[in-house]
């Protein structure tokens, strides 16, 4: 999920009739409804600021709900401005990540992408070569290949989203995915 800088201006606004200054904005979900609501941010929320004030608060399980959504604005008509859920465009971020959350370097989120990439397409040539029988039992075998598809495509997907969390699901643990190289020091 991304926030463009006039979505956070006209949050920003909204806020001017909050009672308190740390209250800000949380964008919820209800019934499968998004609503913002006025809260405070809790540890791990993905804050937005405008002119340095916390705006809005998002959890990362909504936002990682919200993947390639832009929060924007639609454009100013008779003075008066509406947020919008939009798919991202060309360029803009698909996700948001807190400022505190420990980076996944992305040469080893490329890595495992094509590595993903690799399965899915020999699962795919199995798939292939399964089709066409009639047996219950290739019937069974198609299911769980493309299930097995499904998931790799849904990996692929949490490398890149958010802080990468997909090593953290495949027990690497977040200390083995964010290790950076070393360098040596100078003589």
């Amino acid at each position: 999920m991304h926030v463009t800088p006039s979505a956070c201006e006209a949050l920003s606004k909204l806020l001017a009739r909050r009672t308190t200054p740390d209250r800000c904005l949380r964008l919820n979900t209800n019934l499968g409804k998004y609503r913002f609501i006025v809260d405070e941010p809790i540890e791990h929320d993905i804050v937005y600021h405008f002119e340095g004030r916390a705006v809005l608060v998002v959890s990362e399980t909504v936002a990682r709900d919200l993947w390639g959504i832009t929060v924007d604005t639609t454009p100013e008509d008779e003075g008066k401005q509406k947020l919008i859920f939009r798919k991202a465009k060309a360029g803009e971020p698909l996700e948001a990540v807190r400022d505190d959350a420990p980076m996944v370097p992305p040469e080893w989120r490329a890595e495992q992408h094509a590595q993903l990439l690799t399965e899915i397409a020999e699962i795919g040539r199995q798939i292939q070569s399964l089709r066409g029988s009639t047996k219950s039992m290739v019937r069974d075998q198609l299911q769980t290949l493309e299930a097995a598809r499904q998931q790799k495509w849904d990996a692929i997907r949490a490398i890149w989203a958010g802080d990468g969390g997909w090593h953290k699901l495949n027990g690497l643990g977040a200390h083995a995915a964010v290790e950076q190289p070393t360098t040596k020091q100078p003589a």
